[in-house]
């Protein structure tokens, strides 16, 4: 209902906005950007407004409703009628008509169709075959008034592909609007702030979903359980994206000082495979590595078997899944700190360390006190933005380890190598208790916190550079 609003109030702003850029303003500017903003707004403002509207709702499983279809759920709900027997029955199908086989002979249909008793059934016509479970049901959605009299129990009904019984409603609006049981004849309690309602205490069918204010941003800073468990994927997506960063930008930066000094071909030639990595789609190259790392089929065991080293349960165990996404990660992301690196180490001038030279610094030093400060100085903004994309990075996660080994003894489902974002997917769609979009929602809105003030930092930092 929000979301079709908000589409609906979006759409609405645009097309004025539209009007306005194309049939009156001059500037040819707005013309342009336009569609940019468009995009924007379909693809960004609204679904960041969502999962914020969300992240303040019990969004889940058993709370996916509004609160109107549940209503209507419970005023459509039947029941069948106590102490009425239920009937056995079947439709045969003949060419131009059916014929309905109920096991009580002075059965009667409302409709006029031919109805026989089950006791009859030698005596029935021929070229008539039993319809399907299938065409069964298909009949009881196009006739929803069937009605069968019986001359004890009244009108009968459809119950399954193969049974009628006298059903009714089982739940009726009051004069107040409440729903009372037709068949206790209590009235069904609300509780509004659960999104629930309830029979002596008890929850009855689907709750709906409602505005819970912070409830879900208190359980994941206060609630034990819960609080455990983010904390701890927090704290491991930290480390995750700092030792990322840290790890492709030395090895990068190890790698462009190397080949800088080669020379002739072999320069270009191993530049040539380092950036190899590089041109291979991140996620082929993911699902290659979790093959070779496989315990017992890997590549890389087999490899160490041969100096009889024990299979290594590189995705089974806590400290060797960590040490397997770095590396794969190490693997895929130095490639562009070697490219980087490379460009502004051959942008340096010479005259420095022509003038180096002549103080009788060594290479060391001139790396030391030149190269490296040069290059991490114009490398800051791109590690910012590399810490900010890794805590995000969902496939070089996910695709290699799922997320696991599982933590067996958590309260929502999660594996050592979760990061947010993976923890968050967990939550939304792996949840061995249902699926808890509110929650995923929360952990959401964090992250999105997060990466903001990263970004405001990179432009601050980027700024303050540029002036210097």
């Amino acid at each position: 209902m929000w979301l079709s609003w908000a589409l609906s109030l979006s759409a609405l702003i645009l097309g004025i906005v539209a009007v306005y850029v194309y049939g009156f303003s001059k500037k040819d500017a707005y013309r342009f950007f336009y569609p940019a903003l468009v995009l924007f707004v379909l693809f960004s403002l609204v679904p960041i407004s969502y999962s914020v509207y969300v992240s303040f709702t019990n969004l889940k499983t058993g709370h996916l409703l509004e609160r109107k279809d549940v209503i209507e759920l419970f005023q459509n709900e039947k029941v069948i009628q106590p102490r009425v027997p239920v009937l056995d029955f079947q439709i045969l199908k003949y060419p131009d008509s059916y014929l309905i086989i109920v096991d009580n002979l002075s059965a009667s249909f409302k409709k006029g169709y031919k109805v026989v008793a089950l006791e009859s059934m030698t005596k029935l016509p021929p070229g008539g075959h039993k319809l399907s479970p299938a065409e069964v049901l298909e009949i009881m959605e196009s006739h929803p008034d069937f009605e069968i009299v019986h001359p004890a129990f009244g009108a009968y009904s459809f119950f399954r592909s193969d049974k009628i019984a006298k059903v009714r409603l089982r739940y009726e609006t009051t004069e107040t609007g409440s729903l009372r049981d037709t068949l206790t004849g209590e009235e069904l309690k609300e509780d509004k702030e659960e999104g629930q309602f309830k029979l002596n205490g008890e929850s009855v069918g689907p709750g709906y979903y409602t505005f819970t204010g912070l409830q879900n941003y208190k359980e994941l800073f206060f609630d034990p359980a819960i609080k455990f468990v983010f904390l701890k994927s927090m704290l491991w997506t930290f480390t995750w994206a700092f030792m990322s960063v840290m790890l492709t930008f030395f090895l990068g930066a190890f790698l462009a000082v190397l080949l800088n000094d080669l020379g002739g071909k072999s320069k270009f030639f191993y530049r040539m495979v380092f950036i190899i990595p590089y041109s291979i789609p991140f996620f082929i190259s993911v699902l290659i590595f979790k093959g070779m790392l496989n315990k017992d089929f890997g590549e890389v065991n087999q490899f160490l078997n041969f100096f009889s080293v024990s299979p290594v349960p590189w995705l089974e165990q806590k400290m060797w899944a960590r040490v397997s996404v770095l590396m794969v990660n190490l693997w895929l992301g130095f490639p562009y700190m070697l490219l980087v690196i490379t460009g502004i180490i051959q942008s340096i001038p010479k005259s420095i360390y022509e003038a180096s030279s002549l103080e009788g610094a060594t290479k060391f030093q001139n790396f030391r006190f030149l190269t490296f400060p040069l290059v991490f100085r114009a490398m800051i903004p791109l590690l910012i933005g590399s810490f900010a994309f890794n805590l995000n990075n969902f496939v070089g996660i996910y695709l290699l380890t799922g997320g696991g080994p599982v933590i067996s003894d958590a309260s929502t489902p999660i594996g050592e190598t979760d990061i947010l974002i993976s923890y968050t997917y967990r939550l939304a769609f792996e949840g061995s208790q249902g699926q808890n979009f509110a929650l995923a929602a929360a952990v959401s809105m964090l992250i999105f916190v997060i990466v903001v003030a990263l970004t405001l930092i990179n432009f601050k930092v980027s700024k303050k550079l540029s002036r210097s």
